[in-house]
Order: structure tokens, then sequence, then C-alpha cells
């Protein structure tokens, strides 16, 4: 399914994964006046990402809630291509297979709308830019 959500890395910067599944930046936000302001937040994945069942292969879906079935969760910046790799060990419901790595590229479901991380699923709630 495509997705109208995307290219949060083009107007993001300090992007960072914390504590697994929440995805922290501090993103542009352009206003009508012309003045960008930098908004610091961070979107809780599991809003965002799902699993599918059978394969165990992460996937993009609203209220997902992989962090169920995921772990050892990390974000890799690829060179060259795809720069915001996702990969956790999910283990699938059906069938006696152990855990199956997959990767999402967080690019290609998480946009910057005026500031705010946003997915089919949610925004993200704004924090204390020195909160860790």
């Amino acid at each position: 399914m495509a997705s109208s959500y995307g290219n949060f890395s083009r107007t993001c910067t300090d992007i960072k994964l914390v504590h697994t599944f929440f995805l922290r930046a501090t993103c542009c936000n352009s206003s009508t006046d012309g003045v960008e302001a930098q908004s610091h937040n961070e979107l809780i994945l599991p809003m965002c990402i799902g699993m599918d069942q059978v394969s165990g292969y992460m996937k993009w879906e609203v209220y997902g809630k992989f962090s169920n079935f995921c772990k050892n969760c990390t974000m890799l910046e690829a060179a060259g291509g795809a720069k915001y790799l996702y990969t956790c060990a999910c283990t699938p419901l059906i069938g006696d297979r152990g855990p199956i790595w997959s990767t999402l590229n967080l690019d290609d479901g998480i946009s910057n709308n005026m500031g705010t991380l946003q997915c089919a699923g949610g925004k993200a709630n704004m924090i204390d830019p020195n909160e860790d």
C-alpha cells in the first residue's frame, strides 16, 4: 500500500532512536510569513508500524503495535541510498520459526508536517530538546 507520508529527513535534523521505539528529531516549521521555527518532537513508532503475523516482517500500519512482537531494534544510517533504516528481530505468530530480521526505511512512512513528525497512525509529541 502506498503511503502519502515520507521524506521527514529532508527537513529534520538531530534524528535519533530513543528507548528502542521512539523516533526523536528537530524539524523545520515553515510558517506562511516566511519565518522558520524549529520543533523538537518524538514519535511513538508502534503508532505507525505493524508486523505481518505470518512472515514476521514489519509493515506500515496504523496502530500496528509491532513492539509486542519485535525486539533488538536499531536505526542504521546507510551510506548512499536510504539513510534511516529501522531494523528489528520480529517473531511471527504463525509457525515455529524464530525471530526474523526485518527492516523498514523510516523515510518511506514518516513525514514532517509543519514541524511535527507524523505517520498514518498519529503525530509526535513536542518535547524539551534537553530531555533524554
